[in-house]
């Protein structure tokens, strides 16, 4: 009887001591264990595709200003003496084009270099194109390369009265062919000419600013610019086409 108990006793003290055993392991490993609440997950979030203002591309505004002028532009007729004999009645291109050239180099002209200006480039055509004639928009960029050695200047074909003024609003001069009766200036001897040249320089409200060497009141002259639109037609060789002409301009950038 005394060895059956001490048996069961001595099996109950090893079952106790393996259950404490376990218990001490399973204890540790949990301590190793982090809680479920107390876990942080790091989400890296993906680069924003948005960029710094520096970066963005400032829009621009294709809206011209509700008025303009390029100033200083020098004025004379292109009969500086009032002599309109048959040369000076055909030399309102050289007379646009010498303007727009003093422009160009800050200068001022007076009556006589005017006039002096306008023999000298006439004698040039004679001699090296056989004649003086009316010009159209592409001879009098190669007069202006020629004969001053200009060449920053574009023809632009198919314009209308917005791209002159934003031309103008850059400070580029434009030299404008006109069908010249259709312009109705009220100081041309009549019935005015034919073919025309106007520089234009400045806009405001509905009127187109030029100068119009074809009078001596051209300086700073003001047309309606539907009117002036109207009659933009470039040489066609024939007078009896002239409102056929395209629509284009000469375009002189400082």
């Amino acid at each position: 009887m005394n060895k059956r108990f001490f048996y069961l006793l001595f099996s109950f003290v090893i079952v106790l001591a393996i259950g404490a055993f376990v218990n001490v392991k399973y204890s540790k490993n949990l301590s190793n264990v982090t809680p479920a609440s107390t876990l942080t997950v790091k989400i890296s979030s993906s680069p924003s595709a948005s960029l710094p203002s520096s970066a963005l591309p400032t829009p621009t505004s294709t809206q011209t200003p509700n008025s303009y002028l390029i100033e200083n532009f020098p004025f004379q007729s292109q009969a500086p003496d009032a002599n309109w004999d048959e040369l000076h009645d055909e030399a309102c291109e050289e007379a646009s084009l010498i303007l727009t050239h003093y422009y160009l180099n800050n200068k001022d002209v007076s009556v006589q270099e005017m006039e002096d200006q306008i023999q000298k480039m006439v004698n040039w055509e004679i001699e090296n194109w056989g004649s003086h004639k009316d010009l159209t928009v592409k001879e009098t960029g190669s007069l202006a390369k020629s004969f001053y050695g200009d060449q920053n200047f574009e023809i632009k074909n198919d314009i209308t009265i917005e791209d002159v003024k934003k031309e103008i609003v850059n400070g580029y001069p434009v030299i404008i062919p006109t069908a010249g009766r259709l312009l109705g200036n009220p100081n041309f001897r009549s019935p005015g000419p034919v073919y025309h040249m106007v520089v234009a320089i400045g806009y405001d409200s509905d009127t187109i600013i030029v100068q119009d060497v074809g009078t001596r009141n051209g300086d700073h002259y003001r047309y309606n610019e539907k009117i002036l639109y109207n009659a933009i037609h470039d040489w066609t060789g024939n007078p009896e086409t002239i409102e056929d002409g395209q629509k284009t301009m000469l375009v002189f950038k400082n």
